[in-house]
């Protein structure tokens, strides 16, 4: 489904798309991407800059939870 969004945004200079999703293999497609917790910002920056934070918060929470 994401491949047919792409697609038709690619097709038209006139629409914009919001995406939310769980689904961290999405990032790839983002031009763009916003990361929240609690209903808030805390980063904005393009796809594989938000896929390093998340898995950087994911590592020191591991590492917190492992000590």
């Amino acid at each position: 489904m994401i491949k047919a969004v792409k697609n038709s945004l690619n097709a038209s200079d006139d629409v914009t798309a919001l995406w939310v999703t769980h689904r961290l293999e999405e990032l790839e497609y983002a031009d763009g991407a916003l990361y929240m917790e609690n209903g808030k910002v805390v980063k904005q920056g393009d796809g594989s800059s938000i896929m390093n934070f998340i898995e950087a918060r994911q590592s020191s929470y591991i590492n917190r939870i492992n000590s």
